[in-house]
């Protein structure tokens, strides 16, 4: 079973494709209010991460090399 997220950019749209996803047998809709514990806090780290890479991307921050990573560890 494969995983995505989407962000919806158009609200409007939204119950649209809710009712477009219905449709489709072969997907399952799990709303954000089912997720587990866990699954919370990966979706909270994968956000954190990608605004990290966007700040970096925009010159406000400077990440760590691999090399610094792998020296904590």
């Amino acid at each position: 079973m494969e995983h995505l997220i989407l962000n919806i950019k158009n609200k409007s749209k939204l119950p649209f494709f809710k009712e477009l996803l219905k449709h489709m047998e072969f997907v399952e809709v799990v709303a954000p209010e089912k997720y587990t514990k866990k699954e919370k806090q990966i979706l909270a780290d994968l956000e954190e991460v990608v605004e990290q890479v966007n700040l970096h991307k925009a010159g406000k921050i400077k990440l760590k090399t691999i090399q610094q990573v792998l020296d904590e560890l």
